[in-house]
């Protein structure tokens, strides 16, 4: 498939594709969780509360964990990162069905959000940032709408299998789509770097628009090269982004 394609596209577009997928099925799958409420909480007899705590377990135990990712991108394969994610969040999700009682939803809950970390966030950000010199706000942005994408298709897509079925069901669904389509196919298309298929950034050869190389260069450290997380902290680029949100 790379000497196919490599002569006739930039192939980076297709990593993009894998990347969309993968923002598509795991950003936006979890916004599904607020449907499982209802019907979980009349199968077990558990309060909302308790519910909505494993999930919000979920999100904290995730943000917790995405400096973590972040050096693992930089430190190993964030292919391999980004896959595992997949893996574990697909695998996650076969198994709550067949919880039996509140700690065993808990501890699923847990380590799924091992899995929303490494398939999002910064692992996506890295893929991207290494493919785009030029354009890379554009493509980052695609892939972040992709996941907003995935909650506005998945949730009703979820829902409706609560109606035909239950929520076993449209678990197994989420599952299935993580598994058997999301994973195999950004197996394929996702590359590391434009190395890896003996290809360059775009815009290293001056594929994009000069003004934004010249942005990218003035920039330095962060954008100018495939900065890695440690020293993205270190630039006064991030400071000044980070601190102005609150200005």
């Amino acid at each position: 498939m790379k000497k196919l394609l490599k002569g006739r596209m930039f192939y980076g577009w297709f990593v993009l594709i894998g990347c969309v997928l993968l923002s598509f099925g795991i950003s936006g799958g979890q916004h599904t969780f607020g449907v499982f409420l209802k019907p979980m909480t009349e199968e077990f007899e558990w309060s909302r509360a308790t519910l909505s705590l494993a999930f919000g377990i979920t999100y904290m135990i995730s943000g917790l964990l995405r400096p973590v990712s972040g050096y693992l991108a930089d430190r190993y394969s964030p292919k391999a990162a980004a896959l595992s994610g997949v893996v574990v969040m697909g695998a996650m999700l076969l198994l709550i069905p067949f919880i039996q009682n509140v700690v065993q939803l808990y501890v699923l809950f847990a380590i799924m959000s091992v899995g929303l970390t490494l398939g999002s966030g910064p692992i996506l950000t890295k893929i991207v940032s290494a493919w785009f010199q030029s354009k890379r706000g554009l493509t980052l942005s695609v892939v972040s709408a992709a996941g907003s994408l995935g909650a506005v298709i998945l949730v009703p897509a979820t829902s409706l299998f609560l109606v035909l079925s239950d929520w076993k069901q449209a678990y197994w669904f989420l599952a299935i789509l993580l598994l058997v389509l999301i994973l195999p196919i950004t197996m394929v298309l996702i590359r590391n770097r434009p190395e890896d298929v003996g290809s360059k950034a775009f815009g290293e050869n001056g594929d994009g628009p000069q003004g934004q190389l010249r942005s990218t260069q003035k920039f330095g450290v962060l954008l100018g090269r495939d900065a890695t997380f440690l020293e993205a902290l270190r630039t006064s680029l991030f400071a000044k982004l980070t601190f102005g949100y609150f200005v």
